[in-house]
């Protein structure tokens, strides 16, 4: 049965993700209560972004902008992690960890529907709800990854990004429930002719 040990490791694969998120969502959360309460440990943080991930397509744009009626500052002293305003750190905590939710609830749907391959159900409509659930939860992670904003006390950083994996894997996740649909109608047609 090759067919169901690569589905139980597709499985463990999955728990594995889930786990790996809930571990970076606690982190995440550190970090931010940690530099709440202490910014002076960031003052030597510099903060780059960098658009480097792994099967993206970008079309990005940095802006970098000085807010007018503050002293002229080199770049490593304007934009540290300790000189964030507190309303745009918190507002990219929660984007973030938005992210991560939505992308927990994707992992957690792909493997329901791995589950149901492996116990011989693949045809039901839960997995073509679940493949138009991770198609919905991969639209809002690329609406959510598109615009990045950090405010500092004395400058801003934009950055416009077009991240097209997202859609990619929601088209794939779109196309994948139409099929599992009409194998769904085929199932219930051939278990009404026996």
């Amino acid at each position: 049965m090759r067919k169901n040990k690569l589905l139980n490791i597709a499985v463990v694969v999955c728990k594995t993700i889930q786990v790996f998120y809930v571990i970076l969502f606690i982190a995440l959360t550190t970090l931010f209560i940690h530099v709440q309460f202490s910014p002076d440990s960031y003052k030597e943080v510099n903060y780059k972004y960098k658009n480097s991930d792994f099967l993206k397509i970008t079309k990005s744009s940095r802006f970098k902008m000085r807010l007018p009626g503050k002293p002229q500052l080199e770049d490593k002293d304007v934009y540290t992690l300790s000189k964030i305003k507190t309303s745009s750190l918190f507002i990219n905590y929660l984007k973030f960890s938005a992210v991560l939710f939505f992308m927990f609830l994707s992992i957690t749907e792909f493997q329901k529907i791995m589950q149901s391959v492996k116990n011989l159900n693949t045809f039901q409509k839960n997995n073509v709800r679940s493949f138009r659930k991770i198609g919905k939860y991969l639209f809002i992670i690329f609406l959510l990854s598109s615009y990045f904003k950090l405010r500092f006390q004395q400058g801003v950083m934009t950055n416009f990004s077009l991240n097209f994996t997202p859609l990619i894997f929601m088209l794939i996740a779109f196309i994948l429930a139409e099929i599992f649909k009409e194998g769904n109608l085929l199932q219930q047609e051939n278990d009404l002719t026996i």
